[in-house]
This record gives structure tokens, sequence and C-alpha cells, in this order.
């Protein structure tokens, strides 16, 4: 498994991969040599891969410096006479690949598992070189390009060489791709134009026997958080606005209800929260380790994913199998059109409004609110496909 970003934990998608590594590990039914990467400038956590409950046959942690240097640059300039690929942090997979071909060389694989960005050049490089099945996970839009609207150009932009040189190398190269819902799919497979046999959709799993016991609240104080970033392109604006509403013509005083965000909120929503008078009701949390963001959630009643404004929701977030296994209801501030509204519909999670609809967010939080004096929030219900079980099975069956 070549994934640069798993261990340590310190983004969204080493998130995913560590919950996966997890649930593999737990089934016995693999044996894994995971290549992992490591910033110069960042610390170790302090949790071993061990306290994650993960066994792994090896690991192998590649340190890169990421400021520009005469060495870093040099590093590119190879994997890029190398491979014909380059782009910004290119230079890990040099160094990754060297340990890859040990592994290669002294043992037999199944297959080669690759996750995230430059993990691709190395997929690459053994593909060619050994024939080895490569099996290549996207959890967002490849190449960054083709990123939807607002974060990108869409997936009709019009491509640099780069760009066409690893879509080609995607589309011939790769023996199987991973999906984490049907809509990323059908998104990148209308410029990948690859066959339906080499897609598969296997969504982030939700850890068992993972649920936090929620703290009793003895003030009857609706509590309601956002874990994660709400910088540009998200935008809490018309949550700020909506809970606004609801606090003023239901008069709900600051004791009864209070929202936290917990991650990096941009300066600008800072001061919307001040304008709109919610200083009381909001509080800022700082950023905490993964592990201490999932114990925080037994202070709390319901928890917000606030999507951008796409014109369809193509993203899976990191956040929807964490509450899922902490067994924190959920309320989806998304798109009409996508995954988080799919959910609603299939009764997989309790609320959704509309991101873009302030009156749509406002009427959904009076229900909240009358189903917590009432007789308790509605519960997510884990989709089948996400349980530790079948992903085990979708991995076994690649």
């Amino acid at each position: 498994m070549i994934a640069p970003s798993s261990y340590p934990v310190n983004v969204a998608e080493a998130i995913v991969n560590i919950k996966l590594l997890q649930a593999l590990s737990h089934s016995g039914e693999f044996e894994i040599d995971l290549v992992s990467k490591k910033n110069k400038w960042e610390n170790y956590p302090s949790a071993s891969i061990d306290s994650f409950g993960i066994k792994l046959s090896s690991l192998t942690i590649i340190e890169v410096d990421n400021k520009i240097t005469i060495a870093t640059i040099l590093e590119h300039l190879r994997i890029f006479l190398k491979s014909g690929i380059c782009f910004k942090g290119a230079h890990w997979a040099l160094r990754a690949l060297t340990p890859a071909e040990n592994l290669l060389k002294r043992k037999t694989y199944d297959y080669v598992l690759t996750k995230d960005s430059a993990s691709i050049i190395v997929g690459y490089v053994l593909k060619k070189k050994y024939g080895k099945k490569w099996v290549a996970t996207w959890n967002d839009p490849y190449p960054i390009i083709k990123y939807p609207e607002p974060y990108g150009k869409g997936k009709d932009a019009k491509c640099g060489l780069m760009d066409l040189k690893l879509i080609r190398v995607m589309r011939k190269y790769v023996d199987a791709h991973i999906f984490p819902n049907e809509r990323l799919a059908k998104y990148m497979e209308s410029y990948l134009k690859v066959p339906k046999e080499k897609i598969y959709i296997v969504p982030h799993v939700v850890l068992e026997d993972k649920t936090i016991v929620k703290k009793k609240s003895l003030d009857k104080k609706l509590r309601i958080i956002h874990s994660g970033n709400l910088n540009s392109p998200r935008n809490p604006q018309t949550f700020l606005e909506a809970l606004k509403k609801m606090v003023s013509l239901n008069k709900i005083s600051s004791n009864k209800i209070e929202f936290s965000i917990l991650g990096v909120l941009s300066q600008e929503s800072r001061d919307l929260i001040n304008v709109l008078h919610l200083d009381d009701y909001v509080k800022i949390l700082s950023p905490v380790p993964y592990e201490e963001s999932l114990l925080i959630l037994s202070d709390y009643d319901l928890a917000v994913i606030i999507e951008a404004s796409c014109e369809e929701g193509i993203f899976l977030p990191t956040k929807v199998s964490d509450y899922m296994q902490s067994g924190i209801p959920i309320m989806a501030v998304s798109p009409k059109t996508g995954v988080l509204n799919d959910l609603y519909r299939s009764k997989n999670i309790p609320y959704y409004a509309d991101v873009n609809d302030v009156e749509s967010i406002h009427l959904e939080l009076d229900e909240v609110y009358k189903d917590f004096i009432g007789e308790g929030i509605k519960q997510n219900k884990v989709v089948p496909s996400y349980t530790e079980k079948s992903i085990v099975a979708s991995y076994t069956s690649i």
C-alpha cells in the first residue's frame, strides 16, 4: 500500500486510510506493507501505529522536505526523467520508489494499492517495470484541475500536457479504480473513459465497536458541532444566518442552544458571527489531533457537515463515516443534488438542508430543536456498504 497520507495521521485523507488499515488488519485476511510520508518539519504524533490496532508486515515512512531547495528541485527533475511526470511534491515518489521496489523483489503481492496524489507516480513506475496489478483509489477528482467549481475548473476543464499525461497513465496502466461513491465515479469516468469492469465503489469504512457514549445533558441545552475546515470555498454564512433567524424567531436563549466549530475558520466568518450577534451562541474550538476530536463528540447532540456550493455534491466527506461510527446524528448542509442528499433521501442520515437556502436550513434547525426537546433527535442508520465486513469483502474481491 503506497499511501503518503496515512501515518502520521494529520489530514482527512490520512484519516480515511488509517481507518481502512484498521479494518483490513482486523480481518486477518491481509498482509500489508505500508509506504507512507512524513514532512521533515512536522513532529510525529504521540500515538504509535500499534495504538490504532493495526498490524503491518512492515512500515516505511519516507521523510521529505517540502521547502524549495536545490536538493528538492533536483529530486523533482530526477523523478520527471524517470517517469515523465512531475508536479509539486512529486519528489516524495522518487524516495519511495527504492523501498517499494525492494519489497516487490522480496515478496509476491496480489496487488499494489495506491492512495493520494504522489502515489500515482510510484504505481506507474512499478506497473511498467514489474507488471504487478495496480489498484488506485480516487477519493477526490484527479487531476486537481478537474475539481468541480468553485474548487477547480470542472470535469471539462482544458488540461495542460502534464495533466493529459496523468490521465493517459490512469486510463492505460491502472487495473482497478476505487471510488467512495457512484457520483464521483461517474464524474471521473466521463474523462477517464475506462471500462465499467475496472470501476469499484468502496465507501469510507465505519469501524465497529467505536461508538462514543454520549454524556448526559443536565442543562437541557442542544449542543451542535461542526468539525473540520470551514475555509473557502466552504462557507458557513447561510448556516449562521439560519441559526440567527431560528433563535430570534423562537426566542431561544444561548443557555438552550450552542454551536461549536472545531477547526479552521476564516476571519470573514469570525466577523460575521460578531455582526449577527451570535457570540454567545457560537464557540470556536482550537484544532486537536484526530483521536481527540472523536472524543470531543461525546459532548454534542448533533454534528453538522457544511459543504461548498457546487452544482453537484460528488464528495463523500470523511466525517460521514466518523460520525456514523461515533453514533452522533448528522445534519447535512450541502448541494440539493449530491451524495449527502442521497444519504438523507435513503434515510441514512436524519437531517438535511440546501446549503444555498437560509430558510431551508432555518426550518431544519427548527425540526432538530423540536425533536431535541420532544422525543429525541433522530439517529443515523449505517449504510451496509460502509461496514467493515463489506469493505474487507470489496478489497478481497478486487
